[in-house]
């Protein structure tokens, strides 16, 4: 029987519900010696504000491949992440249209603006998972302009470009996406996924969150990211690659800097319900 469901109204609050859910994935984590570091705006809002930026309204972490295929194996085994979170992932639910696993509140509901069909989704934090890359630049600079072409494919069949948050794909979008159907969405799904493992992990020198939009940005040594460093977020330790200051400065400059308070606003359009019996809490 499910649950009655309350909407979250409050930026805040959500920010509540995803700690919590990033709080309980840690403990379990830890518990079988599963390593997770923040990165994006959530390393940014670690590093300046020690928890949430005041306006992100999501929680981004990173793991290595082979620790997140143990995490799969533990998921397909039945060892639950909690009471109430379980993975959200292509390798655990073929109904999942995406190829950014999630880690999800159970009895929640989040309906998003960006996708055609208006997929309903579950309140959550993101997992960017790290593949090996090419040593060579100029190879992988090839390989990172495939990714870029099948995360696009992958795009035009699943998102509404009047609500996706890049100015660009706003444009072009609209024009070259009925020439790609919906129910492709999961052909290109399986093709970002298997390319994004072309470079195993363990064999490389250099690694990337090869799924991710910008991950010519994030290649790192494999012996660095493996290094961690604490930082606080919210009242409690998470950990961040050891070389998050340089990685900062790189991918985004003066990053103890705000931004124009124009564009101090949450990334993305949705809906979100709880169980009504939710209480939101640090």
């Amino acid at each position: 029987m499910r649950k009655q469901m309350r909407k979250v109204t409050e930026l805040r609050e959500l920010q509540l519900i995803e700690t919590n859910i990033f709080k309980e994935f840690l403990m379990f984590c830890k518990k079988h010696s599963l390593k997770v570091n923040v990165l994006g705006g959530t390393l940014i809002g670690a590093v300046r504000h020690k928890g949430f930026i005041p306006w992100d309204d999501d929680i981004d972490v990173s793991m290595s491949r082979p620790d997140y295929e143990k995490l799969v194996r533990l998921q397909k085994k039945g060892e639950a992440i909690s009471e109430h979170c379980y993975l959200m992932a292509a390798e655990t639910d073929d109904s999942f249209n995406g190829y950014i696993p999630q880690v999800v509140y159970r009895e929640s509901r989040m309906l998003s603006g960006q996708y055609r069909e208006k997929e309903e989704l579950k309140i959550g934090i993101s997992i960017f998972v790290y593949d090996g890359t090419p040593r060579s630049s100029l190879i992988r600079k090839i390989y990172f302009k495939k990714m870029f072409l099948l995360r696009s494919m992958h795009a035009l069949c699943r998102a509404d470009f009047e609500h996706v948050n890049t100015g660009m794909a706003k444009k072009i979008g609209p024009i070259i996406q009925p020439f790609f159907k919906s129910k492709n969405t999961k052909k290109y799904r399986n093709k970002v996924l298997k390319a994004a493992k072309k470079y195993p992990y363990m064999d490389s020198k250099f690694v990337a969150p090869n799924a991710d939009t910008a991950a010519y940005k994030e290649v790192v040594k494999k012996s660095v990211y493996e290094q961690s460093k604490e930082l606080e977020f919210e009242g409690f330790q998470c950990f961040a690659a050891s070389n998050y200051i340089e990685h900062l400065k790189k991918y985004y400059g003066d990053y103890m800097q705000f931004p124009p308070e124009e564009v101090r606003v949450a990334k993305h359009s949705f809906d979100a319900w709880i169980e009504k019996s939710y209480q939101a809490h640090i």
